[in-house]
């Protein structure tokens, strides 16, 4: 198996080889996807939810076949990235796509949804046709609570539900215009080209950041690349962002906490890269997605009718069965403080590991904001307060004019550490950065007194 660490810099990006791959599974994911187009004809996108059909659903012909093709790939991509390995975490995540999936959705006998996390610092979350949803750490370190994380689940549930890449290709083909080698090579070419540009002076970051997308590249896969980086175009992810909120008001989340999320990822364009940002894609199209969740919330609140995307719907079928009244409010059985409890306690080993990964690229202010975060949920971590002092002697190194007090707030941060218990690694780790801080101290009144 070949694993690629996520956050570790790699060789400048090159353009893919079409022959790199010898092993036939391109071919045989190509003539997959020629049958799947071949199957659909000029087919029609208007088709209804899976949630629509309930118990009754069945999967089309050329459907069958794209979900086919999705798990060639997904097992494929799997070999190329690291899965971050939290059994709790997984868990959680379930519970929360339990609560968020409609009822129709639960009763279909073909599609079960799975949730999965990749390491990786991109800002990125994704769906496969089939039901699998990843989520990247890199993302899931920014959200702040659990109704941030629910928007970004039930956006991605939704694309699955509507079944998005379905009535995407189906579109494509429709007007001559398939997602094979070409059309992917061109997307690569103009990434590679992006990030170059944007990369200048901060290589290391960019390299980690890009490292996903490149995966996708390399093996590739084409369906992952085009949930993650191309998106379905504006009609369908705006049905997935309305889909969202409703499932969200349904199971008792804030829906206030979508446009939080939209400006989360807003942020994160200010990094080395506007790659990094994949989900929900340009800056301008994030804030049309802040302001429509705004919208959502303020029309809910106050029983305006809000135009929604359009959706399609066979009024052949019987709806699913409504969700009591009651349950919109007790969907979510425990109380406020106890669901941001287990949100913290579920979140604090992934917010860590992305502030040490940071860290290591050279990002010290989001580092030290996500090293904050962790110890306000572990406070008796002695690793997170080693962190610490790294950074703020780290930032004194960036702005002499914090030195002093930078260089005060490390050796606080290693007498919490001292204070607490020790393995043999993380005392030798703490000695290393007691020293270092010591001969800092000694050049510098070796200066003053040269003076």
């Amino acid at each position: 198996m070949i694993q690629i660490p996520s956050h570790a810099p790699t060789a400048a990006p090159s353009t893919p080889s079409p022959h790199a791959s010898t092993d036939g599974r391109w071919r045989r994911r190509t003539a997959a996807c020629l049958a799947a187009l071949l199957l659909a004809g000029c087919a029609t996108t208007d088709l209804p939810p899976i949630s629509q059909h309930g118990q009754h659903f069945e999967a089309l012909p050329d459907e069958r076949a794209l979900w086919d093709e999705a798990i060639e790939e997904e097992a494929v991509m799997l070999e190329h990235v690291v899965l971050y390995d939290d059994p709790l975490l997984e868990d959680y995540l379930h519970e929360l796509v339990d609560l968020l999936e409609p009822p129709g959705m639960a009763a279909n006998p073909d599609l079960r949804y799975t949730v999965r996390v990749i390491d990786d610092p991109a800002l990125n979350a994704f769906a496969y046709p089939h039901g699998s949803l990843y989520l990247h750490t890199g993302l899931l370190a920014r959200l702040e609570d659990e109704a941030q994380l629910a928007t970004v689940l039930a956006h991605e549930m939704t694309h699955v539900e509507h079944r998005h890449m379905l009535r995407y290709r189906r579109g494509m083909h429709n007007r001559q215009m398939a997602i094979g080698a070409i059309a992917l090579a061109a997307s690569v070419l103009a990434s590679i080209d992006a990030w170059d540009e944007a990369a200048e002076g901060d290589y290391a970051a960019a390299a980690a950041i890009e490292l996903f997308s490149s995966v996708l590249i390399n093996v590739g896969a084409e369906l992952a690349f085009l949930a993650s980086v191309n998106g379905y175009g504006r009609e369908l992810e705006w049905e997935a962002d309305y889909g969202a909120f409703d499932k969200m008001a349904a199971a008792g989340f804030d829906v206030d906490q979508g446009a939080v999320v939209y400006e989360i990822l807003q942020e994160g364009h200010d990094g080395p890269s506007d790659l990094e940002v994949f989900f929900f894609g340009s800056h301008p199209r994030l804030e049309e997605r802040r302001h429509a969740a705004i919208s959502w919330s303020t029309a809910r609140s106050s029983g305006t009718e809000l135009a929604a995307a359009p959706t399609a719907t066979d009024p052949a079928l019987e709806p699913p069965p409504e969700t009591p009244p009651e349950t919109a409010t007790t969907a979510i059985a425990q109380t406020e403080a106890e669901r941001r409890e287990r949100f913290v306690a579920r979140l604090q080993p992934v917010v860590a590991g992305e502030a040490s990964a940071n860290f290591e690229i050279g990002r010290l202010a989001l580092a030290e904001q996500q090293t904050t975060r962790a110890l306000a949920a572990a406070p008796r971590n002695p690793s997170l307060h080693l962190l610490a002092a790294e950074l703020h002697l780290a930032q004194a190194d960036e702005r002499p004019e914090e030195e002093p007090q930078r260089r005060d707030q490390a050796r606080q941060a290693l007498d919490r550490a001292r204070a607490l218990e020790l393995d043999t690694a993380t005392s030798e780790r703490l000695d290393a950065l007691d020293a270092r801080l010591g001969a800092t101290g000694d050049t510098q009144a070796a200066q003053l007194g040269g003076r």
